[in-house]
């Protein structure tokens, strides 16, 4: 018999966030500050990965301008 068991959808980075907030001793400013951290870091790692797929792509401002006024769907 299988076990009704189901595996946490969380990883441990995401479990240790939880962890530091749940801690009564941590007071607003203490969760604003943690808050502007995460935002920070986010923040970090999506630009380098928008920086990554860019060069990737071989993407210029022209090709972006053309993205942000025409019509660039395919048709399947």
């Amino acid at each position: 018999m299988k076990s009704a068991v189901k595996p946490n959808p969380m990883n441990h980075a995401q479990i240790m966030v939880l962890q530091v907030v749940k801690e009564q001793y941590y007071n607003e400013q203490d969760l604003e500050e943690l808050r502007a951290l995460l935002l920070d870091f986010n923040d970090r790692k999506m630009q380098q990965h928008l920086d990554k797929t860019v060069a990737e792509k071989g993407y210029t401002k022209h090709d972006f301008e053309k993205m942000l006024t025409g019509h660039q769907r395919k048709a399947h």
